[in-house]
């Protein structure tokens, strides 16, 4: 008899063991793939979204999220990928020729192509890394330019080219592009990492040697994310790897000093008086964990985040919306970041996914 109650109470105690927070994590998976594919262009917002919504997949094996990206990657994996990009720009366009904006959808793509294998999907995500490595405008060093002319490392397009690089060097055996990822957080950390704070400025140009002044909070979100990214592909005893992680180190240094009491980042990092900022804490969730499930950072790490997720889940996450996200940014000083609105963001709601999906594994 004491068995059999033992199997009528399994079920519920398992059912008791599902992490707090879980179904609020999905309802915003649930909503996204509500809205029709078409309402969403091929563009750095929409690839970020794309990124946290693959990753919801891989946690859950939902084939609900993984069809949706498919309808949506059938509106465009028929263009030519030089349409795709804008390399065919030119300096009236609406957007810079070559903006490292259209590179992000590709590695959503390439976690597709990871679930449900198509020659098309592999094809698109291979062209784009090539692009990448061998035409992108690049500094004397070797650091990715923004787009095609701006002279300028943004800190956003570390994470529009690192993690595609890494993934299709992984996949598909090119150990180049693994290491152009890992060296292009080497090549932007000298100029923009500022040697006391140990966090990342937004942008340096490279003729004129200008640096935007503010520790901007999503730009170091961008960077660490791709540390953690590349450092999933690299083997431990790699140079490239201990040299990733100092980074990484000196900025979760500089994160425990300029952490809220609500275990929220501001989008000036160091300036309190600017608002706490939902997709810099998503970000920091998603690298910090999954650094610390590669065995990259000590379990102890994961105390730094924990407060801020349990901050977004009860104050900015409504209705399946997250809330608290900063608007498109430009490299600029501190008023300009403090006076950007906050609402609901393409990029925000992948970060979010992204986080959940190392939290909740």
């Amino acid at each position: 008899m004491f068995f059999v109650r033992l199997l009528l109470v399994l079920p519920l105690c398992m059912q008791a063991a599902e992490p707090p927070g879980r179904a609020h994590w999905l309802s915003v998976a649930d909503r996204l793939i509500q809205a029709p594919p078409d309402a969403f262009p091929f563009n750095w917002g929409e690839g970020v979204q794309w990124i946290g919504l693959m990753k919801v997949y891989e946690r859950t094996r939902d084939t609900r999220y993984l069809d949706y990206m498919e309808r949506w990657t059938a509106l465009h994996i028929s263009k030519d990928v030089r349409v795709l990009l804008n390399i065919t720009g030119t300096p009236h366009s609406r957007e810079h020729s070559a903006y490292c904006g259209h590179w992000s959808p590709a590695t959503a793509i390439l976690y597709l192509n990871r679930a449900r294998p198509k020659p098309e999907y592999s094809r698109l995500a291979a062209q784009v890394a090539e692009f990448i490595s061998t035409k992108a405008e690049r500094s004397p060093a070797g650091g990715l330019g923004h787009w095609e002319g701006s002279h300028q490392l943004w800190v956003d397009t570390l994470y529009m080219a690192c993690p595609l690089l890494a993934g299709v060097g992984r996949d598909q055996n090119k150990p180049a592009y693994i290491e152009d990822a890992a060296r292009q957080v080497l090549i932007y950390a000298p100029p923009l990492q500022d040697p006391k704070a140990g966090l990342f400025y937004h942008m340096w140009d490279w003729q004129t040697k200008d640096r935007t002044p503010a520790l901007w909070g999503r730009g170091n979100g961008w960077i660490l994310m791709s540390i953690a990214d590349v450092i999933e592909v690299l083997e431990s005893k790699d140079p490239l790897y201990r040299k990733l992680m100092h980074v990484a180190q000196r900025m979760i240094e500089g994160l425990a000093r300029t952490r809220d009491p609500d275990g929220m980042w501001h989008t000036v990092l160091d300036d309190p008086k600017s608002y706490p900022e939902t997709s810099a804490t998503a970000m920091f969730c998603y690298a910090i964990h999954k650094l610390v499930r590669l065995g990259a950072l000590a379990p102890s790490h994961a105390k730094l985040v924990e407060p801020g997720w349990r901050t977004i889940q009860g104050r900015y996450v409504k209705e399946g919306l997250v809330t608290g996200v900063s608007a498109g940014t430009a490299p600029r000083g501190h008023d300009y970041y403090r006076s950007l609105p906050a609402g609901t963001e393409t990029w925000g709601t992948g970060s979010y996914l992204m986080a959940g999906s190392e939290i909740y594994r």
